[in-house]
């Protein structure tokens, strides 16, 4: 019963009382005093009913004040919360636990102090509580655990319940209470805020070029160094159980053919003979058709020939040897040759796509030009060496996808592997968060997909089917630890990973979630769905004006790039909050960056780099942070 009901009922029992006590004359009228009486009985209704009006006001007032005071101080002190936590994120040595410990110390402080600056008092040991509010699947509901860390529900009570009125938490005086015998009265007001469950769809980049920094390329060799390349190439091997095949040795080596005259080993424009036999004349034949003889040598001499005059510095395709009348062949343009001479004859390719002839062409070319593919080898100072670690680069390379090479999921190769570590971290982090958070996967390439689980043989069984949003986090990140990349093909269609989100959200969110979505692309958006097109009222200056002059900061006219963007514009219609990461020094970091300035999210920038280590440092860092990022406090109306 509220409190003005309160007074209203005691006034009506003193005018009912009143009633009873008049004694009434049953003989014939008599007026004399029957006005002022009247009058008398008119002003005490009246002052009662004004009495009434003043304190109902005042009550009303006071209520008001305390319920926007408390307001204000539950929404301060869940802000508390979440500035914790986005500490926590930024802060590799403070766990959730500190985070919360934090936060109440922080929260209760500034809940009393808002108070205050509200005029209201209250106790900030007594008056602020915390509980922890998460998703109910069976009822569909959000209950809150009180006392039950980790915190994400303030609530926050202010009283006028005490009997001395001088106390700042002493009940109100009413001024016309003694009337009813009810001097003064209590209130009471409460407020809840809570940090806002997210829906979480992880978009992740898994085209060819995330083992970019794994390669002889011109620009990484440049960024890393060719030492940090070869020892993460070195790492590949190991991560795969250091195998070995014929007689290659991790070390590329130039290849040597074994005859009975002797052993050559070819370098391309040189050849190096160590005889077993007395050879009379070596011959060398080169890229043009033409050759030269040399005089040979006795067994267990080593001698070198290259080309001289006008054959100087040429490729040498064939050598002989004669031996008596006898010339024997040594061909370093025939598979059969260099698959002896590395001991691979009978040795099966270990992988459903490629071949050791395909091998063999890469490290040596296969007409004695330099094709494109050579080009890196040749840079790195491999070219025409075989050995453990250029067969790890051919498979990174031209054979990445899970089809053609399925054992690099095991490897770290970059900056894939970061960003697989990244994502084993978000996943950690929203395990220890326990804010009720659920998390689906999208992976995309040339192509785009909603990922349900494994079953692929040799992996752990992961079946999402049913949910592929999920509170099961493990799930999730066994998933992706599973993937290489390239996965499942080599281009970037970024605007398509977008719409499966979108997708994946829409049909598994929760009511009372937030949708959340975070792209990560180490390139170029440079495929999309061909039938998408702009909207006609399409407006650049309301789109990315990101500094508010009425002027669009960013446009393009690309199409791949426009359908990224379209697909992020059509999830913020929908409600939903899009981050971005760029990771490297070729991701398109101003689509990027509108992409998050549209979706009202973070833009982290990971520029990689001249390390490995600095690398995955960066994209922990960036994943963190999102994690992190949870979204602004809201008050809980109708709480029971």
């Amino acid at each position: 019963m509220s409190i003005a009901r309160e007074i209203s009922n005691r006034l009506l029992k003193r005018l009912r009382n009143h009633q009873r006590g008049c004694r009434c004359y049953s003989g014939p009228p008599r007026r004399k005093g029957a006005v002022a009486y009247l009058a008398a009985v008119l002003l005490a209704v009246l002052f009662a009913f004004v009495s009434f009006a003043v304190d109902t006001g005042v009550l009303a007032l006071t209520q008001i004040n305390l319920q926007n005071a408390v307001d204000a101080a539950a929404l301060a002190a869940s802000q508390e919360i979440r500035g914790a936590i986005l500490q926590a994120g930024e802060d590799e040595g403070m766990t959730i636990g500190d985070a919360n410990d934090l936060a109440v110390t922080n929260a209760r402080l500034i809940a009393e102090q808002v108070a205050l600056a509200n005029g209201v008092f209250i106790d900030p040991v007594i008056d602020v509580e915390f509980g922890n509010r998460a998703y109910d699947e069976a009822s569909d509901s959000w209950p809150i655990t009180w006392n039950v860390p980790p915190y994400n529900v303030v609530r926050v009570t202010a009283r006028r319940d005490q009997e001395n009125i001088a106390e700042p938490d002493g009940k109100i005086k009413l001024n016309f209470g003694w009337a009813v015998g009810m001097p003064t009265a209590a209130l009471t007001a409460s407020a809840s805020a809570f940090i806002e469950a997210r829906d979480i769809a992880l978009v992740l980049d898994y085209s060819g070029s995330m083992n970019y920094d794994s390669q002889f390329r011109e620009e990484t060799i440049d960024k890393l160094g060719q030492t940090a390349v070869e020892d993460n190439l070195q790492d590949i091997w190991q991560d795969l159980g250091s195998p070995t095949y014929g007689n290659l040795e991790f070390e590329p080596k130039y290849a040597t053919v074994s005859l009975s005259p002797g052993a050559i080993t070819w370098t391309g424009s040189t050849i190096e003979v160590n005889y077993s036999q007395t050879v009379s004349q070596v011959y060398l034949q080169y890229l043009n058709g033409g050759g030269q003889a040399f005089s040979g040598g006795s067994p267990g001499q080593i001698e070198s020939f290259q080309g001289t005059g006008s054959y100087s510095g040429d490729l040498i395709m064939n050598a002989w040897l004669q031996v008596g009348g006898d010339w024997i062949p040594y061909r370093f343009y025939t598979y059969s040759a260099i698959k002896s001479a590395l001991g691979l004859h009978s040795v099966p390719y270990p992988y459903p796509s490629g071949s050791w002839d395909d091998y063999i062409d890469y490290c040596r070319d296969s007409n004695g030009s330099t094709s494109w593919y050579e080009v890196q080898i040749y840079y790195a100072g491999h070219r025409r060496k075989f050995g453990m670690l250029t067969l790890v680069e051919f498979w990174v390379k031209h054979h990445k996808g899970f089809s053609q090479t399925p054992d690099l999921w095991k490897t770290r190769h970059y900056p894939f592997h970061a960003v697989k570590e990244g994502a084993t971290l978000f996943c950690d982090f929203l395990t220890d968060l326990e804010f009720g958070d659920y998390l689906g996967l999208v992976t995309y390439d040339e192509t785009s997909r909603i990922e349900y689980g494994l079953d692929d043989a040799g992996m752990p069984y992961v079946d999402l089917n049913g949910d592929p949003l999920t509170a099961d986090y493990d799930a999730i990140d066994t998933i992706q630890a599973h993937k290489q990349a390239g996965h499942y093909g080599f281009l970037t269609n970024i605007g398509g990973g977008i719409d499966d989100a979108i997708q994946l959200l829409s049909d598994n969110g929760r009511n009372g979630a937030r949708p959340t979505i975070i792209v990560m692309t180490d390139g170029n958006a440079n495929r999309r769905d061909s039938s998408w097109s702009l909207p006609a009222d399409w407006d650049w200056d309301q789109v990315t004006d990101f500094d508010g002059d009425g002027s669009a900061d960013y446009s393009t006219s690309d199409a791949n790039k426009l359908y990224a963007i379209g697909k992020a514009k059509e999830a913020v219609d929908l409600g939903f909050t899009v981050h971005t990461m760029s990771v490297g020094a070729n991701a398109d970091r101003d689509l990027m960056a509108a992409i998050a300035f549209i979706g009202g999210g973070l833009w982290i920038d990971i520029p990689g780099g001249s390390t490995v280590s600095e690398m995955e440092e960066q994209v922990s860092s960036a994943f963190s942070q999102i994690a992190a990022n949870v979204p602004p406090a809201k008050l809980i109306y109708d709480l029971p």
